[in-house]
């Protein structure tokens, strides 16, 4: 969307699939017409799930009160009857001057009445989901943002513990901001230290009862932190790379080098992080960790084709545990 006032649309369409990309669209929109509008005299909202067309386009046909604009947004367009759809076309292919209509929505099908109105007029934004390899730069976009830089291995490392969700690793960059202070870079120690203190903290428990082979307690943080909203997709990522540093460390120890200082300097975390894992890979033999890893592979491929991708995972974990 153009920078510039003259530039504003009086109809816009906002989609895609990422609600945080969204609502920092519809911010970004809103403080432009904040310019030149007292929005607390010429602000109205809509939910498109149960607000009537009519209501919302004689909002949008309303005069300014002593301003140039009036901003009028409407959230879960897509969710209104095609009936609704067609009376908002019919508004944008006349739209109000003085006012500027902002339709946010999930999903929006290109051949619609609706779309083809709006996209006359130069007013679709789409923002869609980043694919999975896009996630630690938005990370590290989230980061400058704010004044910090995070190097890639730290930003990648927050995106394996949180999962694949921009809305809640806004959330763990706000923690990890405030954890750093005054501090422009936050490393990857930074970050283990902030996930291990909050929510996510869970995952690196489950990830030790895997380590020490105890099932029962790993079924049971799971059903806990998937209840608290945690990506089973996130805790795959996280258990994957513990069976890694087992394998590293169960490598190390059969190579004469069992000492925890060698262990955590071949993983590439500090000491300790990793106190643990001598103990933990001695219980494994070195070809049940191949096993595993090759396991994990398999999982993976399960959980994102069933309609229960906790069910394969938890499959999974017992069988490493077994």
């Amino acid at each position: 969307m153009p920078g510039s006032l003259s530039d504003l649309k009086n109809v816009y369409l906002i989609y895609g699939s990422e609600d945080l990309r969204l609502d920092q669209a519809v911010a970004r929109l809103r403080h432009r017409v904040a310019e030149v509008a007292d929005l607390d005299f010429n602000f109205e909202a809509f939910d498109g799930e149960n607000a009537d067309a009519d209501d919302i386009v004689a909002a949008s046909n309303t005069m300014p009160f002593l301003s140039e604009r009036r901003l009028v947004v409407v959230r879960n367009v897509d969710k209104m009857a095609k009936s609704g759809h067609d009376v908002l076309a019919a508004y944008a292919a006349d739209p109000s001057p003085s006012t500027v209509l902002v339709l946010v929505a999930t999903k929006m099908a290109k051949n619609t009445k609706l779309y083809k109105a709006i996209d006359r007029l130069g007013g679709i934004a789409e923002y869609a989901a980043p694919r999975k390899s896009e996630y630690p730069r938005e990370v590290q976009r989230m980061f400058a943002d704010r004044g910090r830089s995070i190097d890639v291995d730290a930003a990648e490392l927050l995106v394996t513990a949180v999962g694949y969700d921009l809305r809640r690793l806004n959330t763990e960059t706000d923690k990890a901001v405030a954890f750093v202070g005054a501090r422009a870079e936050v490393t990857r120690a930074d970050i283990e230290r902030v996930v291990s203190t909050t929510a996510v903290g869970s995952v690196f428990e489950l990830c030790d009862a895997v380590a020490n082979k105890d099932a029962a307690t790993g079924l049971r943080l799971l059903g806990e932190l998937l209840g608290n909203g945690e990506s089973i997709y996130g805790v795959h990522a996280l258990a994957l790379r513990t069976i890694r540093d087992l394998i590293v460390a169960r490598s190390a120890i059969d190579a004469g080098a069992g000492s925890l200082g060698e262990i955590a300097r071949r993983v590439g975390r500090p000491d300790w992080q990793v106190k643990n894992l001598p103990r933990q890979a001695r219980g494994f033999e070195a070809e049940e960790l191949a096993d595993a890893l090759r396991a994990a592979a398999e999982s993976e491929a399960q959980m994102k084709t069933s309609r229960d991708p906790r069910l394969a995972f938890e499959r999974w974990l017992v069988r490493v545990c077994a």
